[in-house]
């Protein structure tokens, strides 16, 4: 479904600023696979978003999703198939825009100063409704005006009111208070079980990345240096994740640089 080959970028080539982001990265991912990726910070996660995203070209490799070689392909056509939640909740979302304005907007039939039938609100009020965030009744409401956690339940619909292909969530839920983290987690599964897309979730929740989905990657240096899956992973506690890291890096976590969390 999505397949990376050999992929390499480096950021201020010939400079004293030259940052090797991805080194050589390839990565195959099934249909319906739920990924999550864990690694320290700098270690290419994001930067490995933004390669399939297509939000930069590529040093070298080739990104393949559905059987099409996307790498040149530009992003706003990507966007098309490629479904994307940041940790901030102000992302993906016009704030100064109605509930009822973004979601048209996302669905393709309309946005702001458009006319919305009778029948797509209601239609809009329902999913908002499957949210439990008491968004069904805020249709006419201002973005800006939506909690936090609203808010990126609200991105999380749009993002998937036309299911994508591959939905990429870029530590989604770590901008928002624990209560409110644990319902987008919860909404997050609902929506991907029920439309069955394929997904890769960045964390820095260790657990969360052995207890979600049915794989985890760790990356670092900007390389995957494990691959978890099946029983392995369903035997991996977090104190065996953090034991092979050392064993393949020979090397202790530093622990301000790496941000995991243990919980």
């Amino acid at each position: 479904m999505l397949k990376i080959n050999h992929v390499q970028k480096t950021f201020h080539p010939n400079s004293p600023d030259s940052h090797i982001a991805l080194r050589d990265l390839s990565l195959e991912v099934a249909q319906g696979d739920f990924v999550t990726i864990i690694g320290s910070n700098g270690a290419g996660k994001s930067t490995l978003f933004n390669a399939i995203c297509g939000s930069f070209e590529l040093d070298q490799g080739q990104i393949f999703l559905d059987g099409k070689d996307i790498t040149h392909t530009p992003d706003y056509i990507r966007a098309k198939n490629i479904g994307r939640l940041f940790q901030d909740p102000l992302s993906g979302t016009a704030s100064e825009m109605t509930v009822l304005e973004n979601l048209a907007l996302a669905q393709g039939k309309g946005g702001w100063l458009s006319i919305t039938r009778k029948s797509e609100k209601e239609f809009f009020r329902e999913q908002l409704k499957a949210l439990n965030m008491q968004l069904e009744d805020r249709l006419d409401t201002p973005v800006g005006l939506l909690s936090g956690g609203q808010r990126q339940a609200l991105t999380l619909l749009m993002a998937t009111i036309n299911p994508p292909k591959l939905l990429l969530l870029d530590e989604h839920t770590a901008a928002l208070d624990p209560n409110s983290a644990a319902k987008i987690m919860e909404l997050t599964k609902k929506i991907v079980k029920e439309n069955r897309i394929t997904c890769l979730m960045i964390t820095h929740n260790m657990q969360q990345a052995l207890d979600v989905g049915n794989r985890t990657l760790l990356m670092h240096d900007g390389k995957i240096l494990m691959d978890l899956s099946g029983e392995e992973r369903e035997n991996m506690s977090v104190e065996d994740l953090l034991s092979a890291f050392k064993t393949i890096q020979k090397e202790s976590f530093d622990n301000d640089r790496m941000l995991l969390i243990n919980e």
